[in-house]
């Protein structure tokens, strides 16, 4: 299973995983980014790429 977290401590809620993900893995809640369906993650690893602070990871 693929794990992707979003370190909170590092995030700053700036929603790019979620625009640029194209299995929409993420998802807003209470106003802050969540890891909403991690099992349709594809590791195309773009949420990690373009994370602006590094906050997003994966694991396989």
């Amino acid at each position: 299973m693929i794990d992707v977290k979003i370190d909170p401590d590092t995030c700053e809620n700036h929603q790019v995983c979620r625009e640029v993900c194209p299995e929409d893995v993420f998802e807003l809640r209470a106003g802050k980014i969540v890891v909403a369906r991690a099992e349709h993650c594809t590791e195309c690893w773009l949420c990690v790429q373009n994370c602006p602070v590094g906050a997003v990871t994966i694991e396989a």
